[in-house]
């Protein structure tokens, strides 16, 4: 247990580090004008639905490190040659994601005419698009650093590197947005500036100590090969998918509630920053239990998986509960947060009477997407993505968006997010059915490839 806490409390205080990141660039887009709030969140949402198909891909890598690493423990000499491939792979394929995704922004303006988007705003959101894309490649590499020294120990350095990011990336972004007066471009050329400022000093701090120096990237150069990114695409590419489904349900919503009013969708984006803060939460600590998990699947220690999936299982519910409550019992801390009621118009009103007729519904999701968040990373942990990619999109898209379109014929908000909540239950037990069947494998304890074996059998 404590094991399973120490290395997941580092890794959720960077995701919540990193939330904190893009709440600072929003807050300073808002002091340009209007236009640049609107048209950066536009460009962020561009940049985020490709950088989400590139870090799905690349990040696996924690997962294929995490297993060589406990690999290493009976097999020293191949554990340590899978982990160097699992670097090198990774290094690999962030390059060429980056060359091929970031290629794709130039057609985004066409894109976004087509979604009925105003030239001014598509001016300016590519003015930022094209200076956030050079972010890509080095925050790539960070996670793939990120992976490595997580399943070392030294989750602590993640969190340190994150807080440095920060600090880094305010000054720099608002001297250039402001002083230098390159606005919005500005704040996505400081983003790519710390990234990389970043990137280059966790890389001399990781790989100046001994247990790292042997894993860079520039050592044995004859290990290259294209061959190393089939492991990453092929747990990758569903990862990928079932972010992709994931998204799909989020934003089938958002299209819902601005189908009710404008408050309604002001709301609902209000909400979903509630969603995503305890996701940050949940997600480090998922990502924590995956290391672990992994490690012990490369050691074929099955009792070792049982235990930290149980253990994690349980702390997840704990927390999400507790969170759930915090958000049902004081909803009129969220209002003072986003200043629904600064003004006592009523319009201000009617925002507020949405929030606290909708925000026990939203509460409740957080238990389900906890479930279904953890399922997904601990099946990960042992190379289990097809049958789970399959899962969640029956969730997601059979049971979710038909039941938030249902539900918000008769219950507006309310309606739309309790068939999101209906499609990250339904997600979420399916999956844990699926990792209890893993769990109960017979005969697994000396061959955990076994497990993967299992689980392609029972979803055909």
């Amino acid at each position: 247990m404590q094991k399973l806490i120490s290395l997941a409390l580092p890794l959720i205080i960077s995701q919540l580090i990193s939330m904190a990141l893009v709440l600072t660039d929003i807050w300073m887009m808002s002091r340009i004008s209007v236009q640049a709030l609107a048209a950066g969140g536009l460009g962020a949402s561009v940049y985020s639905f490709v950088f989400l198909i590139a870090a799905s891909t690349v990040g696996c890598s924690a997962n294929l490190i995490a297993i060589a690493y406990g690999q290493s423990l009976a097999r020293p000499e191949f554990g340590m040659q899978q982990i160097r491939n699992a670097v090198k792979g990774a290094v690999v394929l962030a390059v060429l994601c980056t060359l091929l995704l970031t290629m794709s922004f130039y057609f985004a303006p066409e894109l976004l005419r087509s979604a009925k988007q105003s030239d001014s705003v598509i001016s300016v959101a590519m003015d930022y698009l094209h200076a956030l894309k050079w972010a890509m490649l080095p925050t790539l590499l960070l996670l793939v650093l990120r992976g490595l020294t997580s399943t070392f120990g030294d989750a602590r350095s993640v969190m340190l590197m994150s807080v440095v990011t920060v600090l880094i990336n305010v000054p720099i972004s608002y001297v250039l947005a402001f002083p230098l007066g390159y606005g919005i471009a500005g704040l996505g050329s400081g983003t790519a500036i710390s990234a990389l400022i970043s990137l280059i000093g966790y890389g001399c701090w990781v790989f100046a100590r001994e247990k790292y120096h042997r894993f860079a990237p520039w050592l044995r150069l004859e290990e290259y090969s294209i061959k190393l990114i089939t492991p990453l695409l092929t747990m990758g590419l569903p990862i990928a998918l079932v972010s992709v489904l994931e998204h799909g349900l989020i934003y089938g919503g958002t299209l819902m509630a601005g189908m009710l009013s404008v408050a309604s969708l002001a709301m609902h984006q209000i909400l979903l920053q509630c969603l995503s803060f305890t996701w940050n939460i949940n997600f480090g600590f998922s990502q924590a239990a995956a290391i672990l998990v992994g490690k012990d699947y490369g050691a074929g220690n099955q009792n070792g998986i049982r235990k930290i999936s149980l253990q994690s299982f349980k702390l997840v519910t704990l927390l999400s509960i507790i969170l759930a409550a915090v958000f049902i019992l004081w909803p009129e801390s969220i209002a003072q947060l986003f200043q629904l009621d600064e003004s006592g118009t009523s319009k201000d009103m009617e925002l507020t009477l949405l929030l606290t007729s909708s925000i026990w519904v939203v509460a409740l999701c957080f238990v389900v997407d906890a479930w279904q968040l953890l399922a997904l990373n601990l099946l990960r942990g042992m190379k289990i993505v097809l049958s789970p990619t399959i899962m969640t999109a029956v969730g997601y898209w059979i049971f979710g968006l038909p039941s938030a379109w249902w539900l918000m014929q008769q219950y507006g908000l309310a309606g739309i997010w309790g068939g999101i909540g209906v499609g990250l239950a339904v997600t979420g037990i399916l999956l844990l059915i699926q990792l209890l069947k893993v769990l109960n494998t017979e005969n697994s304890d000396n061959n955990p490839k076994e497990i993967l074996e299992v689980i392609v059998c029972s979803s055909k």
